[in-house]
């Protein structure tokens, strides 16, 4: 009985087509010409979607990192070495070309003006003795009250000279004994700190620190715990610092007060010159009175009254150039300092504001590094002495700068399009290639070219100096 029921099953598994147990399973039957062809199909489809989809990730654009810049900067700056007397503008204002947007002191170059102007009348009057040979007792008079007057304003000119010398130095002399004693202050707290927060250090510090330090007093009682010598430890290392900015500022300060004194000296010497001009030609007026001038002093005269007005122009420029206006219609960006600050051709002097701009000599040149270690242009910096540009003004609009490396250069053109993404206006806008910088930047060892992008739709959230990332197509 138990065998048939083995049987059974046997048979039952061969009917139904499933093979049993030691039983080979049946062939299946070959494929059709239809399914085979049906397969490859398929094959040769998953094939070239996988190389199209290799193709297209191999093809996507590359990123570059930019920044939005304006279309022109201008660093508005005095001429020559003095006191702001006004500063008409604010960061944000816009501005018309022609527009005053800073004034310094122009006491002295209004008297420089003015001496040069009287030195050409001077020689004027020598040039017309020639028609006049013999001079009228009131002439006389009045040539002889000239020469006067020329005396004394030489005498002012010399003892204003003097004065400037004496106390230039007084003021110098002062500022370097500041100097002296910050630097004693900072070597003292410098050895302090040295002496009982060094690593090592075995001593305890004193209950009461002593001169020139800026740690707070603690307890004697507490003096010797851990704690304590933590706390005044971390009061001298903040007293260095202290120290160090300290004597930054003084040595800021006494450049400053060279750089003023030389100016004064300079401008006192031009004034004596210009007075000792005025004197020697109403000498020679004076000297000519009854006598036809011969043709070498005739000559001479004339070379002086040329020289004279050559300086009249000069001083004209100077007198203008204490004005500051702008250039172009624009937008005002950052101003440095404030009135009574003395400020020239190299910007305002000691200033050290929230953007005291240790980078702008960089800004000026005809490229920018986005990629400095010393941060991006138009960075802020507090060092004593930094330049700072009195007055920086934006014009035409906002671009993008990227700088490609020399490697991605091979395939960039004027009026290629690219994608432009700003993040921190939240914004992504077209544009395109407009310009190419030919001269490359050196950025740590690496060449890479500034590239300018137009933005093809402009939005009132983005502003200069928002980082962009950059994609070409």
């Amino acid at each position: 009985m138990a065998r048939k029921v083995r049987e059974r099953g046997m048979n039952a598994a061969l009917a139904s087509g499933e093979a049993g147990v030691g039983e080979i399973k049946p062939a299946k039957a070959p494929m059709k010409p239809r399914q085979l062809l049906a397969a490859l199909l398929v094959a040769a489809l998953g094939a070239g979607l996988g190389l199209f989809s290799y193709r297209a990730l191999a093809s996507t654009p590359p990123s570059f990192t930019g920044e939005v810049t304006p279309a022109n900067t201008y660093y508005l700056d005095f001429a020559a070495t003095g006191l702001v007397e006004t500063l008409a503008v604010r960061p944000g204002d816009r501005v018309k070309a022609g527009q005053i947007l800073a004034t310094q002191d122009n006491a002295v170059a209004t008297a420089n003006l003015a001496a040069a102007q009287a030195t050409v009348a001077a020689d004027e009057a020598i040039i017309a003795q020639d028609q006049a040979p013999q001079a009228s007792a009131t002439t006389a008079a009045q040539n002889q009250l000239d020469v006067s007057k020329a005396q004394t304003a030489v005498q002012s000119a010399q003892g204003a000279l003097n004065l400037a010398r004496t106390g230039g130095q007084n003021l110098v002399t002062g500022q370097q004994g500041v100097i002296a004693g910050d630097q004693k202050t900072l070597a003292d707290d410098t050895a302090s700190y040295a002496q009982y927060c060094s690593p090592g250090s075995t001593q305890a510090p004193p209950p009461n620190p002593g001169p020139g330090s800026g740690a707070t007093p603690t307890p004697s009682a507490s003096s010797s715990t851990p704690a304590s010598q933590v706390e005044l430890c971390r009061n001298l290392a903040s007293q260095v610092d202290r120290d160090n900015t300290e004597l930054a500022r003084a040595q800021a300060d006494l450049q400053s007060a060279e750089s003023a004194n030389q100016a004064q000296q300079q401008q006192d010497e031009s004034n004596l010159a210009a007075s000792q001009a005025v004197l020697a030609s109403a000498q020679a007026l004076v000297a000519s009175q009854g006598a036809a001038l011969t043709p070498a002093v005739i000559a001479q005269a004339q070379s002086q009254l040329a020289q004279a007005k050559a300086q009249v122009a000069a001083d004209q420029v100077a007198l203008r150039q204490t004005t500051i206006t702008a250039p172009v219609d624009g937008i005002i960006a950052e101003t440095a300092g404030s009135v009574g600050d003395i400020a020239g051709a190299d910007g305002v002097h000691n200033y050290a504001g929230p953007a005291g701009q240790a980078g702008t000599e960089a800004n000026q040149q005809s490229n920018i590094q986005l990629f400095s270690t010393n941060g991006s242009p138009g960075g802020g910096s507090n060092q004593a002495g930094a330049y700072s540009a009195l007055i920086t003004m934006y014009s035409g609009g906002l671009n993008v700068t990227a700088q490609l490396p020399e490697t991605a250069m091979a395939g960039v053109h004027v009026g290629q399009n690219a994608a432009l993404a700003i993040a921190a206006a939240g914004v992504s806008v077209p544009g395109r290639i407009s310009e190419i910088v030919m001269v490359p930047a050196t950025v740590a060892g690496s060449t890479y070219y500034d590239v300018t992008i137009s933005m093809s739709v402009k939005s009132p959230s983005v502003m200069a100096g928002m980082s962009v990332t950059v994609s070409l197509s």
